[in-house]
C-alpha cells in the first residue's frame, strides 16, 4: 500500500525537504520584498517540488535496479526535464517595460534566474548534496541582496523595478 523509502531515512527526507522550503522561501522573500510579480510561495514550491523529483528519481532507480530493459531510468533526464520545465516558469517572469522613458528595458530577469536557481538548489538537496545546495544558496542570496544594492547605488536609481 505504501512504498517505503529505500535510499534515505525519514529524517534525511525531512531535512532535505525542510531545507528546500527554507532556501526557496528566502530567495522568494527577497523578490517579494522588492515588489516583484512572483511571490515567495512560487520559489518555495519550485524548490520543494524539484527536491521531491530528485528523491523520487533515486527511489525509482533503487526500486527498479536490475529489472533489465523493461524500465530505463536516467537521472540526467530527470534533471534536464525539471530545469527545462522550470525555465518556462522563470521566463514568464521576464517582461518588457512598455512604460516610462525607456520602452525597451527588460525587467524580471533576476526573478526569472532566481526561480531557475531555486530549482537547481532543490535538485541538489533532493540528491543529497546539502553542502553544495547551501553554498549555492548563499552565493545566490548574496548576489540578490548585496549586488542588487551595489547596482542601485551605481545607477543612483530609486526605481524598485531595477532592483
Amino acid at each position: 500500500m505504501f512504498e517505503t523509502l529505500q535510499t534515505l531515512t525519514i529524517y534525511e527526507l525531512l531535512l532535505r525537504i525542510s531545507l528546500a522550503c527554507v532556501f526557496g522561501c528566502a530567495l522568494g522573500l527577497d523578490r517579494d520584498i522588492k515588489n516583484k510579480p512572483v511571490d515567495f510561495r512560487v520559489f518555495m514550491i519550485v524548490c520543494v517540488a524539484t527536491c521531491l523529483v530528485a528523491i523520487m528519481g533515486q527511489e525509482l532507480h533503487e526500486t527498479y535496479r536490475g529489472q533489465g530493459d523493461f524500465i530505463s531510468l536516467d537521472l540526467g533526464k530527470i534533471i534536464s526535464g525539471a530545469l527545462t520545465g522550470i525555465g518556462f516558469l522563470g521566463a514568464g517572469a521576464i517582461l518588457r517595460d512598455r512604460g516610462g522613458e525607456n520602452e525597451n528595458r527588460i525587467i524580471g530577469t533576476a526573478t526569472g534566474a532566481s526561480i531557475w536557481a531555486s530549482a537547481i538548489i532543490g535538485l541538489c538537496l533532493g540528491f543529497g548534496y546539502i553542502i553544495l545546495a547551501s553554498v549555492g544558496f548563499a552565493v545566490i542570496f548574496i548576489i540578490l541582496l548585496l549586488i542588487g544594492l551595489l547596482y542601485n547605488a551605481l545607477n543612483k536609481t530609486s526605481d524598485p523595478k531595477v532592483r
